[in-house]
């Protein structure tokens, strides 16, 4: 990990580590790669927040474009730090390295993409000293670029963590807290581990679930981020992805049960049924695959669909419910 400092050239970059100032009430955590044409904006959506009292972490994950020119002129502000990565840690490490670094006693995520209202910081702190009870914040949001929209949530106020939970774990249920950019949470929840490396689409409502577990929501009606939709966003290339989402659903409720097992909590009893019709959706890929197993990129869909449906017992899963008309081996019914 490599600190840039307001006097180093990018050829001098070496481990150092930070001069800290007096420990802040909230990191800002700015996670980027090769985003320089976008960080200028997100960076100055953080400098202009009318709340003060933060951190500004850049976690760089070994970018090849300008994004070290874009930070080097707000360096000299000393509540900015940048981090270079020695070596591409993928999404989910980029971003758990931002915690790793964080000092502040509320976190709050920042894409290199999006952006911040200028009152985000001062009503999100707001709330959480408000509300002891409270582990993580969230508003609503609005997309811009590509897309132009409100995202307002269904809930507003203060939220049970338990009936959050079930709402966002029952079946169809979406991540209506939202993207980092959308929320703060308390550096106490780190408790509960960091983001899920074995997820890619589902990564933020996992975890999101997870801190549920040690504490409320509180949703902010308005909206105080700014979520950029654009061809080249990584989530918009994760649901382009072949047969992936089939995958990133199973495993995304195997790790609630994995959690709750561990932390011996049974709020959600149907999630063995959910697990195994997940697992069925997966088998299906078998049969779906099969005619195309000589090339490399089907048989890897393949053998992974092959090894979880005999390890949940629903191989032949797919087959019985063609036979009831209730599905199509071309994709599923809802």
């Amino acid at each position: 990990m490599r600190q840039l400092s307001k006097n180093q050239t990018p050829a001098d970059l070496t481990l150092t580590i930070p001069t800290p100032i007096m420990k802040p009430k909230v990191s800002v955590l700015i996670p980027t790669y090769n985003y320089a044409r976008f960080l200028d904006e997100a960076i100055q959506s953080v400098l202009a927040q009318t709340y003060t009292d933060f951190e500004l972490l850049i976690m760089d994950n070994c970018s090849t474009d300008n994004t070290e020119a874009v930070v080097r002129p707000y360096l000299q502000d000393p509540r900015v730090t940048y981090y270079k990565n020695e070596k591409n840690l993928g999404l989910v490490g980029n971003w758990n390295k931002c915690l790793d670094h964080a000092r502040g006693e509320y976190i709050k995520f920042l894409c290199a993409d999006d952006k911040f209202h200028p009152h985000l910081l001062e009503k999100f702190v707001a709330v959480m000293e408000a509300y002891p009870s409270v582990m993580l914040v969230t508003s609503y949001n609005t997309y811009f670029g590509d897309r132009n929209r409100e995202r307002v949530r269904p809930f507003t106020g203060l939220v049970n963590g338990q009936e959050a939970r079930k709402h966002m774990i029952s079946e169809g249920g979406k991540n209506w807290i939202g993207e980092p950019s959308a929320v703060m949470f308390r550096s106490s929840g780190l408790a509960v581990g960091h983001f899920n490396p074995k997820l890619v689409a589902l990564i933020d409502k996992e975890y999101w679930l997870r801190l549920l577990t040690m504490g409320d929501c509180y949703v902010i009606p308005e909206s105080l981020s700014y979520f950029r939709w654009h061809d080249s966003a990584q989530t918009a290339k994760v649901r382009n992805k072949m047969y992936e989402r089939t995958f990133e659903v199973y495993h995304y409720i195997t790790s609630i049960k994995k959690f709750n097992q561990e932390k011996r909590i049974n709020d959600i009893p149907n999630l063995d049924q959910m697990i195994r019709m997940r697992a069925s959706r997966v088998a299906a890929l078998v049969y779906r695959t099969l005619p195309f197993i000589f090339r490399p990129d089907y048989r890897q869909v393949f053998l992974r669909a092959w090894q979880i449906g005999k390890q949940e017992h629903v191989m032949f899963h797919p087959l019985e419910r063609l036979v009831r008309g209730e599905a199509s081996l071309k994709g599923n019914k809802k």
